[in-house]
């Protein structure tokens, strides 16, 4: 359902190809990118956003996905990038973007820290996103197949899971009819990283018994009482030896044969 002259902004970036290690499009992005389409309604007042020096390549994936133009923000690899987005989405009603990006797990702080510049709640992981009046309703994704509806007032900040809606085919024509946009670098301070010493390491797994390994093998294969609570076959022909294992099965209901 989407609502008319919604403004929505869309932040993608590339990933890297696990096999190939070329760069792609990364899942999460692609989704939110497919959820904007659908919101906006059209590509008038839909803006997708990078921040990076990435080339015209490694972003031509989002434009066979749907988007007529990606507009690319040169940043400096240090600097801090949350208050330069902010500056150009500041109209934007609905930010969306991945819940990370390629980086891996330590890749999804920068939603967070968009919300903060903008002063807008934050959605996390959504799965669905519905315009309804003046706020914004997603189902959220949650661990073993658990989901719930979170709602927020426009504007706001939705991070998307990447089982989200389907991004649109890959299309060659859309790719060449795409441009990528590449605005004036703008100076920005480096990001202000605070350095704290780690915690204590955890400590390695000890075993609970300190006897040797022989004598774990004596105890697996004799009770304490002395009764042999298991056999060693040493004799006989492979027949024979598969005829003491399957008698074994037999006998402790492993096997119904």
């Amino acid at each position: 359902m989407s609502t008319p002259m919604l403004k929505v902004a869309v932040l993608v970036a590339p990933a890297i190809h696990p096999v190939s290690g070329r760069p792609c499009t990364h899942p999460a992005d692609s989704a939110a990118l497919a959820l904007g389409l659908k919101l906006a309604g059209s590509s008038e007042r839909l803006t997708v956003l990078y921040a990076g020096a990435a080339a015209d390549e490694a972003l031509a994936g989002y434009l066979a996905q749907g988007a007529s133009c990606v507009t690319v923000l040169p940043t400096a690899e240090d600097a801090d990038i949350a208050p330069l987005l902010a500056a150009q989405i500041a109209d934007a009603e609905l930010v969306l973007c991945g819940t990370r990006a390629g980086g891996g797990q330590g890749s999804a702080l920068l939603p967070y820290q968009l919300a903060e510049e903008l002063e807008a709640p934050l959605l996390p992981d959504a799965l669905s996103v519905a315009i309804k009046g003046g706020s914004v309703e997603i189902e959220q994704f949650l661990p073993k197949g658990q989901r719930r509806s979170l709602a927020a007032a426009l504007p706001v900040v939705v991070t998307v899971h990447e089982r989200a809606t389907p991004a649109l085919p890959y299309s060659h024509a859309r790719k060449e009819a795409g441009k990528v946009r590449r605005l004036m670098p703008v100076a920005a301070k480096a990001a202000e990283w605070r350095y704290e010493p780690g915690g204590r390491r955890a400590r390695p797994l000890v075993a609970a018994s300190r006897a040797s390994g022989h004598e774990r093998m004596l105890g697996a294969i004799a009770a304490d009482d002395g009764k042999t609570t298991g056999l060693v076959v040493k004799q006989g022909d492979p027949v024979e030896k598969a005829q003491v294992l399957l008698d074994y099965l037999r006998d402790h209901q492993l096997v119904d044969f």
